[in-house]
Formats: C-alpha cells, structure tokens, sequence
C-alpha cells in the first residue's frame, strides 16, 4: 500500500508540473481585457498598493467582498509590482494550491482509487481551472479558499483548534464571498449528519460564528465609519437582488438602470443615489436600502415568476456551455490572431469554435453528473438530517456545498462564470457517480 501511494504521489506531481507549465502559458502567452468586475478589483488593489486605501476612483467602497482586492494590494506591495502579471501570478499559485487541497481531501473522505485519481487530474486539466488564471477576479481565490476550508474541517485535531482555525477560514471566505456569512450552518449541519452529536454540531457552530464574526468586525467597523450605517461586508446584495428580479427581467441575469423596471417613485430614489461625484452604482451604498424592499415585493407577489427565474438562473450556471473561458479569460486571443493571420480568418475561427465545443462538452458532463448526484442522494440527505441515519463525508460535504451555492445563485443572479468556485465538488462529483457505475458493472 506504502508503495502504491508513493507512486500514486510521484504521478499526481508530475500532472500538477505539466498543470502548471500550461498555467503559466496561459497567463504569458494568451492576451486578455480585464472587463467589468474585472477592472475594478484591479483599481482597488492599484490604490492598495499605491497607500490610498480601499478605494475606488478616490471614494471609499464596499461593493463587492474586500478579500480578493486586499490580498491582491499586498501581494503588489510584496512583489514591488502592480503589474497585471504580477496579478496573475498569484491565480497560478492559489490554482495549484487547490489541486493539492483536493487531492488531499480526497484522500480524507474516501479510499476509493478511482474517485482521487479521477477527480484530481481532472481539476489538473479542466479548461476552466487552466483559463481563469488569467482574469484578475476572485474566482481562483473563492475555490482555493473553499477547498482550504473542506480540508480543515476534514482534518482530526483538537476542537479547541480546529473549530475557531475553522472560524478564521470561514471569516476570510465570508470577506471574498460574502454570501459565506451563513457558511457555519453548513458545516453544522455536514456534523451533524456525520456523528449525530447535536451537542458537538451546536459548539461548532457557536464557535465558528463567533471567531468569524470577528474576522469581518474591523471591515464592518470601517464601514460604519465610511457609510454611516451597518454593512456588515458589502453593499450590493439588495441591488443585485432587485436587478435580478423585477418585472422586466426575463432571463435571471444583470440588467442595466435603462431595462429594469422602475416606478416613478424608485426612479427618483435612483436618480438621487447615482447624483454621487461619479454617478455610479458602485459607490453608491445605500441604493440597496431601496432595492432590496422592491425586490422583496415583487417576489413576494410573483412567486411563480420568481421561480422559473431561479431555473433559469441555475441553469445559465451550469448549463449554458462554458463561452465564459474565451469573454473574460482571453477575450483578446482571437482578434490578436485574426490580425496577424487574416488569410486564415476561417481556420482561425473554427479552431476557436471547437475548442468552445470541447469546453462546453466538459462542463455539460461533469454538471450533468453533479445534478444526477444531487437528485440520487438527495432522499439520504433528508432522511439523515431528520432520522439517526449517518451520512459519510464525501456525500454531505458535496451535496451540500453544491446545494448552498446552487440556492445562492437561484436567489440573486447566474451566469457561466460563477459555476467556477463549485467545479471541483462538480468533478467529485462525478468521479464518484462514474465510480459507482464502474463497481455495480464489476459485480454484474
């Protein structure tokens, strides 16, 4: 077995070598437009690591989770560069950190060869995992930090360390993602399924709300400071809540101020909240003071609307093809080789077209699956919450990380890109689903 691992070692290092010589092509060699979001966490770590603070265009901000843009200003600061490469550089580091976290917890929740090997080639090469390490967003950190997160709590030691390690990991998570603040339910609940001790389940979930709690508190504090009202992380929930749900949204996704509907009255307030020195949203914090009630009354009048935009919210995440590799991690590829090569603009084009067909095919498989796991285990997960039934690790710790994120999306907002956080669960996933098949065929 001693033997067999440490061949099984010498293989998983030499495929995360390979991974990272493509991690690094790709963040040397393929050219892209930070876009949007993008940008902005840009501007924000530019002004870290420039001493101007956490702010944007001269104005403090709190829009998004501060977690990615601070780590990224004094990861400047300790490169002496602010250079978007520089930026890059760090994506390829916390990638490869998440395949080794993966392999690890693979490792911790199950024994089955097949599912570890599987599992973690598959986060080695998966297009998504390689591509995203150009972008400057929190993509890359959310997973790192997540999967960091699964193999604390996978981990035997003291509870006395463990749980409020536990509560610093959650906090910082909580600062990138923000929708992380209920995070310690979860892990409650994975306890509580796996020992059936509610005494132990309830000490975890008190001690790791409250050292998160104090994570955040100096960002909270800061921004009672800077906006005169208590957020506890950022202010964009109500916004994204109402720009996702009102009457003329038919798709589930971002609108802009011109498409949205709007009373007269909401009309007002908007125009009041963007008469800021930039007129815009993002630094506009108490928009959402007026969003998050119409949000409210409006799904609270159109439940069923509201649902079939959750659907459709859902299923642009995991099942509207993966043209999200190309918009944000080399949206300038295509047009560089266009201009170089135009005698070759069909070939080119095709290229670019079947490698979206290859990507897209990856992600159809391994989401189909993970839907396939959630369905088929979903009558486990009741029953054990409900019942003395125990669940192991590899079934509560996916099913239901994917299921809180999945609810997160179904409320607020979809799209291609925020599938990336999930797709190592996704590939477990799947691998697990394959695995099952493969030994009910051996005992055919």
């Amino acid at each position: 077995m001693k033997r067999f691992l440490k061949v099984e070692h010498a293989v998983i290092l030499i495929l995360s070598m390979i991974g990272l010589y493509l991690r690094v092509h790709m963040i040397q060699s393929i050219p892209t437009t930070q876009l949007y979001d993008f940008s902005t966490y840009y501007e924000i770590a530019d002004n870290l690591y420039h001493n101007l603070g956490y702010t944007f265009r001269g104005y403090p901000i709190a829009f998004q989770g501060m977690g990615y843009s601070t780590l990224l200003g004094y990861w400047f600061k300790f490169m002496g560069d602010n250079s978007e490469i520089t930026a890059k550089w760090l994506n390829v580091i916390m990638s490869m950190g998440t395949i080794y976290l993966v392999y690890y917890i693979l490792h911790k929740i199950t024994t089955n060869k097949l599912i570890i090997m599987l599992s973690t080639i598959t986060v080695i090469f998966l297009p998504h995992h390689i591509a995203y390490c150009n972008t400057i967003g929190t993509e890359v950190m959310s997973a790192f930090i997540l999967a960091g997160v699964i193999a604390i709590q996978v981990t035997e030691f003291n509870w006395k360390f463990k749980y409020p390690v536990l509560g610093v990991a959650v906090g910082l998570m909580a600062l990138t993602k923000p929708f992380f603040l209920a995070y310690p339910l979860l892990l409650a609940l994975i306890e509580w399924l796996k020992e059936k001790d509610w005494k132990e389940s309830l000490k975890l979930l008190s001690i790791v709300t409250v050292v998160m709690m104090m994570i955040i508190s100096p960002w909270t504090m800061r921004n009672y400071k800077k906006f005169d009202r208590f957020i506890p992380i950022s202010y964009n929930s109500g916004f994204n809540l109402y720009i996702n749900n009102n009457e003329n949204n038919v798709h589930g996704g971002w609108q802009s101020f011109d498409d949205i509907y709007k009373t007269p009255e909401l009309q007002e307030k908007i125009d009041e909240h963007l008469n800021n020195p930039l007129g815009s949203v993002k630094i506009a914090s108490d928009i959402e003071l007026d969003f998050k009630p119409a949000a409210k009354e409006w799904i609270k009048k159109n439940p069923l609307e509201f649902l079939k935009l959750g659907l459709i919210r859902v299923h642009s995440t995991y099942f509207n093809g993966a043209w999200d590799i190309e918009y944000w991690a080399m949206n300038d590829y295509r047009l560089e080789q266009l201009e170089e090569h135009p005698e070759d603009d069909k070939e080119i084009s095709r290229h670019f077209n079947f490698m979206k067909s290859v990507y897209d095919i990856l992600l159809y498989i391994i989401s189909g699956f993970g839907l396939m796991f959630i369905v088929l285990n979903f009558k486990d997960i009741i029953v054990g919450i409900f019942s003395k039934k125990k669940i192991n690790l590899l079934t509560s710790i996916t099913f239901l990380n994917l299921s809180y994120i999945s609810l997160v999306y179904f409320v607020y907002e979809g799209q291609p890109r925020y599938n990336f956080i999930v797709l190592f669960l996704l590939i477990i996933a799947a691998s697990t689903m394959i695995a099952t098949y493969q030994k009910n065929k051996e005992i055919d």
